[in-house]
């Protein structure tokens, strides 16, 4: 299944994932810095739950101003290379979890943050992730989602079965992979919380191609 497929690739893109990002060029990480500004101030003083935190880039920002964080992330070897960054480890802990059972993870939280996970999930399955992460903080938490907006080659004309726009992904080491990247539009995203009673800020920044989602339940 093409759930499988994708955890299998983060899991072996860790070790290249922030290089193949930019996030080690500082010209690059400048150009984000309107999205890590909204981090910081949105989660400030928060205690935050992030979703799929990969190698720990944006973990960085949000423990800046987050009274703590507990990042998350399916694979393992992505856990390995953020714990080669400095943390403030009194404030910020890593565990291995799945983003469709957060229930599953302990703790109290008033924050969650997931930067370049909602557009990987399979349309199927949406519902049931927002519910869940929904459901892990009280009313008038920011859930805040990060993710790209679509870049000259980012859309194809491939689809599954199901409606999720696929793209092939290549490793250094040459093994292809198939990915899911959403690329929704504002009238999409409301659809998706439509389901939900809150607040919901959508903002685009096309100047570093990213999109924020901000549900605040009410």
């Amino acid at each position: 299944m093409i759930i499988e497929e994708m955890q299998n690739y983060y899991g072996q893109r860790a070790s290249v994932y922030d290089s193949s990002m930019g996030y080690d060029d500082e010209g690059k990480v400048r150009i984000l810095l309107p999205i890590i500004e909204h981090v910081r101030e949105a989660l400030r003083g928060r205690h935050v739950l992030e979703i799929a935190c990969g190698p720990g880039f944006w973990t960085q920002f949000a423990s800046e101003t987050a009274a703590s964080v507990v990042a998350t992330d399916y694979n393992q070897s992505t856990l390995d290379e953020a714990l080669k960054k400095r943390f403030p480890f009194d404030r910020v802990s890593f565990m291995q979890a799945d983003a469709y059972h957060l229930d599953l993870i302990p703790g109290v939280f008033d924050g969650i943050l997931s930067v370049d996970w909602l557009a990987h999930v399979p349309l199927s399955k949406i519902t049931e992730f927002l519910s869940g992460a929904i459901g892990r903080v009280g009313f008038g938490s920011p859930i805040v989602f990060v993710d790209q907006l679509p870049g000259e080659h980012s859309l194809t004309r491939e689809f599954d079965t199901e409606g999720n726009h696929i793209q092939k992904r290549t490793l250094p080491d040459g093994s292809m992979f198939r990915v899911i990247k959403h690329f929704f539009s504002d009238d999409q995203i409301t659809d998706l919380f439509s389901g939900f009673v809150g607040y919901l800020s959508i903002r685009r920044f096309p100047e570093c191609r990213r999109l924020i989602v901000t549900f605040i339940p009410t």
